[in-house]
């Protein structure tokens, strides 16, 4: 591939540095975080380090999660009461008792 070549007076850098500057990072949920988190939190554990002390190095980077729903995240790759779109459409019908239409 050929490299492409600029005239610089082409190139308004000035406006290109001010719109990067406006830009914001993405958002990350709770689960992304943990996600990003989970195998070395999972190696820590498999050491003996405990879920309390985890909670705490959490807690103290602001990451809000209580210890017992980190140790579900961590034992099963889930957070605790949270249902998917899918869980939550398939509890509806239970409850519904059948087709929702």
């Amino acid at each position: 591939m050929a490299a492409r070549r600029f005239n610089e007076t082409d190139i308004d850098f000035d406006g290109i540095d001010g719109e990067l500057a406006k830009l914001a990072p993405p958002k990350l949920s709770l689960k992304d975080v943990l996600d990003r988190l989970r195998d070395r939190m999972v190696e820590q554990r498999a050491r003996g380090v405990t879920v309390a002390q985890m909670h705490e190095v959490l807690k103290a980077r602001g990451i809000e999660i209580g210890e017992r729903s980190l140790k579900a995240f961590l034992d099963k790759g889930e957070l605790p009461g949270r249902k998917t779109a899918k869980g939550a459409a398939q509890a509806a019908e239970t409850e519904s008792g059948g087709d929702p239409f």
